[in-house]
């Protein structure tokens, strides 16, 4: 069996598990924290997730990031897994989802920070550094922001309830408004669906 014909067996059954587990325990802490350790497993096969077939923006670029989608269900367009590769600097404001979410590390360190709404505009109530062995999950209305200072690619599983294409509503803090905003459609999504077709 080739590399991809494995990649692309375990991309496809992992992706049923957490289906699974999002039937059992509905959108639920417990759930998300069994639907990340699925993640983190499959994240542990780094060598399917490279640099070189998921390459960050070049430095001139003014993007920082790009998303690859390999996987979405393809009636409702929901179970999204992305895998996001992006570079220093990499600074997004507090957000939510408006579904769950649940993020992963393959190689290097992306910084969350958490936040809770505040009469201030948001408050921050802790972080995590995202890394290979470890996530972060959310549920709907959690608040995060993300940050990276590494120049070499950062590379991390990023899955949702729903396609990023669908979450028309997120919302984010603009702090120097001091109000909030919905976030623009993202334009930098890469269909990379030949990695669990």
């Amino acid at each position: 069996m080739t590399v991809n014909e494995q990649r692309r067996i375990a991309v496809r059954s992992t992706v049923e598990r957490i289906r699974n587990i999002e039937a059992t325990h509905g959108v639920t802490r417990t759930g998300l924290e069994q639907i990340e350790l699925q993640l983190r497993e499959l994240a542990g096969h780094s060598d399917w997730f490279t640099e070189n077939e998921f390459p960050a923006p070049e430095q001139e670029s003014e993007d920082t990031s790009f998303v690859y989608r390999i996987s979405e269900d393809p009636q409702d367009n929901r179970f999204a897994l992305y895998i996001q590769s992006a570079r220093a600097p990499t600074n997004t404001p507090a957000h939510n989802h408006h579904t769950w979410a649940a993020i992963t590390g393959i190689r290097g360190d992306e910084l969350n920070r958490f936040y809770r709404r505040s009469n201030g505009g948001v408050e921050v109530v802790g972080s995590h550094v995202v890394r290979p062995g470890s996530g972060v999950s959310f549920l709907p209305d959690d608040l995060h922001s993300i940050h990276i200072t590494d120049n070499e690619a950062v590379i991390n599983f990023h899955m949702y309830g729903l396609g990023l294409e669908y979450l028309t509503d997120r919302e984010y803090y603009h702090a120097g408004s001091g109000s909030w905003k919905v976030f623009k459609d993202r334009s930098n999504i890469v269909d990379a669906g030949y990695v669990s077709q």
